[in-house]
Parts: structure tokens; C-alpha cells; sequence
């Protein structure tokens, strides 16, 4: 069983350090329920070898590089290429460092670099394009809302609108990590022939290799939960935009982060929009206008700019879309594994579970929250692992693996030398920008055959290893039966204190 699992690391980027599912130079494949992905004669080897580096706290947020190339000497002279594109824009574009180019201009000085000139280019372009609804001159709105929030009382509209006069307020969160992503690949490109980087949920491939890449669900945003959606990504971006990673909390009620520049008013938490797009700055520009505009917007948007897929997605699925792959079924989230066939061989845990079943509509959701090891400037992601042991010890789930490199998984310990059932596949969509080191996975009560397990109280492990940092490893007993519930996970050297909670889906 360890050899298997050993196997299928090398076949796999897994978890969340990848951020996709991955296939060979040229091929496609469409992820729909029921295929074996792990089936060779479905999934054949890259021409080319393939390399993988996660990062938190790049820009705010997670980034994850997975670089095609000969020599792994030039996957790391790409890897080193791009987290130095990004740090020298990031000196220019930043609004939160007030000795960045952009934080001089808002204080009145000239604007002097190339960079920064073609994205205020970019912006009032796309101001154009979208009938107001990107604007660059909301950093006043911002503050409003942030004060709001912190006052526990909604905002003024005359003052809202008053802010969103004002000049030289710039926020530039639509459109300037796309920038920051499109100017990265550009240099990737003379080191590697091909390859993919997802800086915080949006996506630039580059190469003549395709990828499969999912829409995360709204409803159910989990990193591990089923997608909404899939694209086949080669020679593109995706971008996906939604208020359910980051929001304002106003006496008990979500307000997304994306302000609709025409009122001042933040839009409702609860909607997604994704499209594909030659660049990721037009990838951007689309999916953040169409998430505020809502659904007609969307369709007018992908047939005016030639979109090559969208989807628009709110509380109750899809609404709307184009040139999708696949489509999920709307409901609870699938799997975050494919189950496996029954065994049919001696194995560790083959009983058919027994008792009253785990509830259809209810999950466990397990927060795992990264400490900032990087000071500002990212620092590599940890190998994690977590999974769900019954009563008698025995692993029935692994929910989720990060990191696809067997000798630091085998550092795991914890998780390795457990006598799992079955090995782990995971696959990461795009998504909503997150904050930096939040992950959220799910457990849907399924063990890693797929069959429901009785309701019990389980064990839920997380086990942290970072390189030259701590391994760590948590057990937490959580009660699930027929009522919600919720258990603490407490603060370690590599992990901040998070909760477990127990409990219907959100409908």
C-alpha cells in the first residue's frame, strides 16, 4: 500500500500545493464523475520533466509555480526568475508599501515607470470597456467599509459615493495581480518551454501543454471540495472572482470585499464568476465585472471580448456559462478523492461500516491556518496531511496531502506509517483570491472506498513538516452524529489556532 501511494506521488502534483489537475504536452482530459484519472491509459507522461513549488504570503496570498522543463537547474533558474519579477513589481505597485511608486503617486508625485503607466492604462481601459464597473479610484470606499466593519454599522451612501470621487485613491486589486502574473510568465517563458502559476486562485499557462483546471463552488469553496465547473487551460488565464474568501462582517451579515463603483456599495457575498482569457489582466477585468454586475453582465462581457469560457455561479449553482468542460451536480461537495473500488483482498480496513448513517447533507470542515513564516515576502508552503481515523485507530478517509515530493512526504510520519486504505488524489481549483495560509478542506463522511460511515466520534489528524521549520501533529476528537458540533485545534509552531466544525452544508 505505501509503494502504491509512493507511485502515484511522483504521478501527481497533489493537494493544495498544485492547485490543478495536471496532464501531459497536448493532452486533454475532461474530469467528469466517474473517471479513473489515476488510469494509464487516460493519463500519459509529459514529454517533459515536471517540477513544483508551493508559497504563502506572496502578495497577500498563496502561489503555486509548476514548471515543464529538461534540467531541474532550469526549473529553479525559472522558479528564482518569477519570485524576482514579482518582488521587483511589487516594489513598484504595491499601495501597501509607502515607498512603492503607486504610494508616491497617490501623494502627488509623477508617475514614472513604464509598469505602473500601462496599468493606469489597463484600468481606464477597462473602466471603458465595462460601463464603470472597473474603476481604480476606490481606496477611500475601502476605508469607509473597513471602518464600518469595525464599528459594526453600515456605511453612509453620500459618504460612499464622496469617496469614490476622490483622485488618486487607487486600488488596484482587480487588475494588478493580473498585471503582476502576465509580466512573470513572460519571463518564465525564457527559461522554460511550458508550465503554469497560480498566484492566489488566478491562472496563467503557458507552453503547448493543456491543463484541466476546476471552478471553485461558491456554495462550497472548500479546497478540497468537488468544482463547479472545469476549463481546459493551454496558452491562457483564468480568473476567478467572489466575495466568499474576503469580506466585510457588519452585524452578523457578509458583505464581499468587491465594491460596485457606481453606488459605493459592496455586493453580495455569495456570488463567483470565472473566465478564460488570453491574459490574465482581460481574465481579471471580465470575471471582477461580471461578479459585481451579476449574470446578464457576464453573458454580454464573454460575447463582446470573445471570452473562450465563463461561468457564473451564485447560492443556488450555476446561473450561467459557456464553454465549459464538465459541470458538477449541484448539491453537497463530492469527494475530495475518488473513491475506490471495494477491495477485494486482504486490506487494513475493509468492514462494511455499521449504525445509523452519517447525515446526507452534513460535512466536517477542518481550518488549517499557516503561520507567516516569510515575513512579507513569502516563504515556502509545508507538506501537510489530513485524515480520519475511527474508533479503532484505523484510517478511513485521508482528506487531504500537500506536496508532492515522497521524501518529504515520507517526513509525514504520522500519516505514513499509518495503515491507511487506500491512496490520496487531490485536485485544487481556481478560486476566489485567498488570504495568505487560510485553508479550508471537507469531509463528507465517506470513507476512501466511498461508502458512508456510521455516525461516531472520530479522530481527525493534521500533521505539519516545513524544511528547515517544525514538524507538528494534532489529534482532535470530533462528535458527529445528528446534531452540529465543533472542535478546536490548537496553535502549534507551524499553525495558528483554527476550529473543526460539524454540520449541515450551506444550501
Amino acid at each position: 500500500m505505501k509503494k502504491n501511494r509512493l507511485q502515484r506521488s511522483k504521478r501527481w502534483i497533489s493537494g493544495a500545493a498544485a492547485g490543478f489537475v495536471t496532464l501531459g504536452a497536448g493532452d486533454l482530459l475532461v474530469a467528469r464523475p466517474g473517471v479513473n484519472l489515476s488510469d494509464p491509459a487516460i493519463l500519459r507522461p509529459a514529454k517533459l520533466d515536471r517540477f513544483s513549488r508551493g508559497y504563502e504570503n506572496v502578495l497577500g496570498t498563496s502561489l503555486d509555480l509548476i514548471v515543464e522543463a529538461h534540467r531541474p537547474a532550469d526549473a529553479m533558474e525559472c522558479e528564482t526568475r518569477i519570485l524576482a519579477e514579482i518582488e521587483r513589481l511589487r516594489r513598484i505597485l504595491s499601495p501597501y508599501d509607502p515607498s512603492s511608486e503607486i504610494s508616491r503617486v497617490m501623494a502627488g508625485a509623477p508617475v514614472v515607470s513604464a509598469e505602473l503607466t500601462e496599468l493606469l492604462a489597463a484600468y481606464k481601459h477597462w473602466s471603458i470597456a465595462t460601463d464603470g464597473l472597473i474603476e481604480i479610484n476606490l481606496g477611500g470606499v475601502v476605508d469607509l467599509w473597513r471602518a464600518a466593519q469595525t464599528a459594526n454599522r453600515l456605511p453612509e451612501s453620500a459618504a460612499l459615493m464622496h469617496a469614490a470621487r476622490q483622485e488618486r485613491a487607487f486600488k488596484i486589486d482587480a487588475l494588478g495581480k493580473g498585471y503582476i502574473i502576465d509580466r512573470a510568465v513572460a519571463v518564465a517563458r525564457r527559461v522554460a518551454p511550458s508550465g503554469v502559476l497560480n498566484l492566489g486562485g488566478d491562472l496563467r499557462a503557458w507552453g503547448d501543454t493543456t491543463w484541466t483546471v476546476g471552478v471553485a463552488d461558491p456554495r462550497n469553496p472548500a479546497d478540497n471540495a468537488a468544482p463547479i465547473a472545469c476549463f481546459a487551460l493551454r496558452e491562457a488565464a483564468v480568473a476567478t472572482s467572489g466575495g466568499y474568501a474576503r469580506f466585510y462582517q457588519i452585524d452578523g451579515k457578509k458583505y464581499s470585499h468587491l465594491i460596485d463603483p457606481r453606488s459605493g456599495w459592496a455586493i453580495e457575498s455569495d456570488r463567483s464568476a470565472s473566465f478564460v482569457a488570453a491574459d490574465s489582466v482581460t481574465a481579471n477585468a471580465l470575471a471582477t465585472a461580471a461578479t459585481i454586475g451579476g449574470p446578464d453582465v457576464a453573458e454580454d462581457l464573454a460575447r463582446v471580448h470573445g471570452a473562450a469560457g465563463y461561468v457564473f455561479a451564485n447560492e443556488t449553482g450555476i446561473v450561467s456559462s459557456a464553454s465549459t468542460l464538465a459541470a458538477t451536480a449541484a448539491g453537497a461537495a463530492a469527494p475530495s478523492a475518488s473513491p475506490a473500488p471495494a477491495p477485494t483482498g486482504p486490506a487494513k480496513y475493509v468492514a462494511a461500516p455499521a449504525g445509523p448513517g452519517w447525515p446526507a447533507d452534513f460535512q466536517m470542515n477542518v481550518q488549517v491556518v499557516l503561520k507567516n513564516q516569510g515575513g512579507g515576502r513569502g516563504a515556502h508552503r509545508p507538506y501537510a496531511a489530513v485524515w480520519i481515523q475511527n474508533a479503532k485507530g484505523q484510517v478511513v478517509r485521508t482528506v487531504t496531502v500537500w506536496g508532492s515530493d515522497d521524501r518529504w512526504q515520507r517526513k509525514l510520519t504520522s500519516w505514513w506509517n499509518l495503515p491507511a486504505a487506500t491512496t490520496f488524489e487531490a485536485k485544487v481549483p481556481s478560486r476566489a483570491t485567498r488570504v495568505a495560509g487560510t485553508y479550508n478542506v471537507v469531509w463528507d463522511g465517506l470513507d476512501d472506498f466511498g461508502r458512508r460511515l456510521p455516525m461516531d466520534t472520530y479522530t481527525v489528524g493534521v500533521e505539519i513538516c516545513r524544511e528547515h521549520g517544525y514538524h507538528v501533529f494534532e489529534r482532535i476528537e470530533v462528535k458527529c452524529g445528528a446534531e452540529p458540533a465543533t472542535a478546536a485545534i490548537h496553535p502549534t509552531g507551524e499553525s495558528e489556532a483554527s476550529v473543526i466544525t460539524y454540520g449541515p452544508v450551506k444550501s
